[in-house]
């Protein structure tokens, strides 16, 4: 894993899947996501998964910001 300062680039693609909705009612939004240095991607159907794979590449951003 590399240090929390260093700088990151993503590139975020989200898109809403026509006819399909959570279990709420609410619409299912899906995206992916790709580290730019590493073209490591990643699906996601949630904030905290795109969470969770930004900072598994580029560190933990509480820490960070908190540390």
């Amino acid at each position: 894993m590399t240090s929390p300062s260093e700088s990151h680039a993503f590139i975020v693609r989200i898109w809403w899947e026509p006819g399909l909705t959570r279990p709420n009612g609410s619409p299912l939004w899906r995206g992916r996501v790709q580290h730019a240095a590493s073209g490591q991607t990643r699906v996601f159907q949630s904030l905290e998964e795109l969470l969770e794979f930004i900072e598994e590449q580029a560190g933990n951003l509480e820490e960070a910001n908190h540390g």
